[in-house]
This record gives C-alpha cells, sequence and structure tokens, in this order.
C-alpha cells in the first residue's frame, strides 16, 4: 500500500511541476508536427537529441505535448483517425509530415529520419 501511495504521489509532483513550463513551439504553417510527453523516456531521448543538434533552429516543427494539453491530444487524436491508425498505434514521440500525411513513431526512427536529412526541408533550402 505504501509503494502505491508513493508512486501516485511521485506521478502527480512530476506532472504538477512539469505543467508549470510550456515547452510548445505552435506554428500552423510548420512542415511536421511533432508530439510528445515531458516524462515520456523516449522522448526525452528525441529532446535530447534536438536539443543537441540544434534540430527546432534548423527545420520547420510545431512541437506539441499532449499528456498536460487537451488540445493537442484531441489535435493528434484527430490526425491518427485521419491516418486509420488504431488506438495501439497512438504512441509518443510522434512526428507527423503534414505535406505527404506520412508519420513515424518512436525515438530511434525519428532520430535516424533526422540523421539522414531525408525527406526534411531545411528551413535555408525553404528560402
Amino acid at each position: 500500500m505504501k509503494k502505491i501511495l508513493l508512486a501516485i504521489i511521485s506521478l502527480f509532483l512530476l506532472v504538477s511541476c512539469g505543467a508549470s513550463e510550456s515547452l510548445d513551439v505552435i506554428n500552423p504553417d510548420a512542415d511536421y508536427v511533432y508530439f510528445y510527453w515531458k516524462t515520456c523516456p523516449h522522448c526525452l531521448k528525441v529532446k535530447k537529441y534536438f536539443d543537441d543538434n540544434d534540430i527546432m533552429n534548423k527545420y520547420s516543427i510545431e512541437k506539441r505535448e499532449v499528456w498536460n494539453n487537451k488540445e493537442n491530444k484531441a489535435y493528434l487524436d484527430k490526425i491518427v483517425w485521419q491516418l486509420w491508425l488504431s488506438a495501439e498505434q497512438e504512441w509518443v514521440p510522434f512526428l507527423y509530415n503534414k505535406s505527404d500525411k506520412s508519420y513515424i513513431i518512436w525515438d530511434s526512427d525519428i532520430i535516424k529520419l533526422f540523421d539522414s536529412n531525408v525527406p526534411l526541408i531545411n528551413k535555408e533550402q525553404k528560402n
């Protein structure tokens, strides 16, 4: 019983502390939408990769946290529905390509995509 209570309190503290800061980058004109949870270990790997490689400044990406934000979660649900994906396929991290309606799930696949630079459009190439 003590372990369950401790786990609930820990989860509450993680969520309440993380909810105070907004990490979203809302940009309707972005080429990609990246959905994540602030405390997801896979999302944290992508965040570290994005930070280490300055990805958010190099590419046109809209970034939306879905655990604490109902509007962002509803947007992800809408995309999943449009892609005819099942609820079991709605995982984060989730990267959605707006132009060709493709998507990538999981940290390793998202990182591989950015490592290959294909088919991403660099901000500098667009100008």
